[in-house]
């Protein structure tokens, strides 16, 4: 289990975290770390959820700073659901890598795997599967760059990530520890906004509560 340092939440700007959507391997079950796989339909219709549910919170906050992992489908992502946005890029939030694991199926390296090893080919529990990566990224280095991130931030913020950093930058915001941090829901279509440390999950029918 990694050990997290906590960070001052207090004093962390306002957070709209959204997770890009559906894309080819994640309809495929393949894990795809830093290789890139083009949004479906339905990826591209939860960003357009994402889009209507910040529509509101853009006009509320003029001033939001709007940030984007390079990755083509954090990129496309952002396209859609922040249109019209000044949209900056920073590989800080880009995903972890998965090493010689990216592009393969989640069935396919949980069969190779210890049997006791207690991981899923669940997209839900990928979070704890993607850092095993015997040459992958490690949880100090995803942590180093995802805190370097946070502390970056001067003002209101939404952030187009992915599912295992976004799920990390979600948990330093909220103070949470490692195993409330894995349990993280990386649903899609949605927007996480965190203010004051503390979370919650924006959907279309709760956009106006902001």
């Amino acid at each position: 289990m990694h050990q997290l340092t906590l960070i001052d939440t207090a004093a962390l700007p306002p957070l709209f975290i959204l997770r890009h959507g559906q894309t080819e391997w994640n309809l495929q079950g393949r894990m795809q770390g830093q290789k890139n796989s083009d949004l479906t339909a339905k990826g591209r219709d939860q960003a357009a959820q994402q889009a209507r549910i910040m529509a509101p919170v853009l006009r509320a906050t003029p001033e939001m700073y709007c940030v984007t992992s390079p990755l083509t489908r954090a990129f496309d992502t952002a396209a859609i659901a922040l249109a019209g946005q000044h949209i900056t890029v920073d590989n800080r939030i880009m995903e972890t890598s998965a090493g010689s694991w990216e592009g393969r199926l989640r069935t396919e390296v949980i069969a190779e795997l210890p049997a006791d090893s207690g991981h899923t080919a669940d997209e839900g529990a990928m979070f704890e599967l993607f850092l095993s990566a015997p040459d992958g990224e490690s949880p100090a280095d995803l942590e180093a760059r995802c805190r370097e991130f946070l502390l970056s931030l001067t003002g209101p913020t939404a952030i187009v990530s992915h599912g295992v950093t976004a799920a990390f930058l979600r948990g330093l915001a909220c103070s949470l520890s490692w195993d409330e941090m894995t349990r993280l829901s990386p649903t899609q279509g949605c927007v996480f906004a965190i203010s004051g440390g503390v979370e919650q999950k924006m959907t279309e029918l709760e956009k106006e509560l902001l």
